[in-house]
């Protein structure tokens, strides 16, 4: 087996026949290319076999997620699945280019897009957050329509206010009084009495 054939293995076991009093097994394991998808027959003796299976026992599957890769599936001891950079679970299929957060212990997309419900989940925030806002702008619409209103009221009843101290004052200037003194005030004559 070479580099490329030790992608993917999947073993189906079948008994060849005996020769020279060694059993031999025969494996088939499908060579997992994106080019195109091959089967490679190995003759393997049963110790062999059984080693094989030993080995494999001791290994599964993880996705590894570190500053060189962002997420790829690999065979990697078990011992080493959990623990940095091998995730045990895979990530959601909605995630476009996932990586994982240490951090936070979750995948999440890299390449800047967001999931499906993610991004439908934005779009509800976003059209409550604009009703919140239209409702929040009417409110202060008619606030400020109020203020102005008050405004307008408060100058008709000053420009009143002024017309009538105006109107007061040139019907005092108009009408003089008599000035009254202090005697008279206080019920005094000065008319000789003793």
């Amino acid at each position: 087996m070479n580099n490329q054939d030790t992608n993917t293995v999947k073993q189906t076991e079948t008994v060849a026949p005996v020769t020279n009093d060694q059993s031999t097994t025969q494996a088939t394991a499908p060579v997992a290319d994106t080019k195109s998808a091959e089967t490679v027959k190995l003759e393997l003796t049963a110790k062999e076999a059984e080693m094989v299976q030993d080995l494999l026992s001791d290994y599964d599957y993880a996705y590894r997620s570190d500053r060189e890769v962002d997420c790829k599936r690999e065979l990697v001891p078990r011992d080493k699945v959990g623990k940095y950079p091998y995730v045990a679970e895979p990530p959601a299929p909605e995630i476009i280019n996932p990586a994982y957060d240490w951090v936070n212990k979750k995948w999440y997309s890299k390449s800047g897009s967001t999931s499906l419900p993610e991004i439908a989940q934005a779009v509800k925030t976003l059209q409550s957050d604009q009703q919140v806002g239209t409702t929040q702008n009417l409110a202060l619409t008619k606030a400020v329509k109020a203020l102005s209103e008050g405004q307008a009221n408060q100058n008709k009843l000053l420009a009143s206010m002024q017309n009538l101290m105006l109107q007061m004052a040139s019907q005092k200037q108009a009408t003089p009084t008599q000035p009254t003194t202090d005697n008279q005030a206080t019920g005094k004559q000065e008319n000789g009495g003793n």
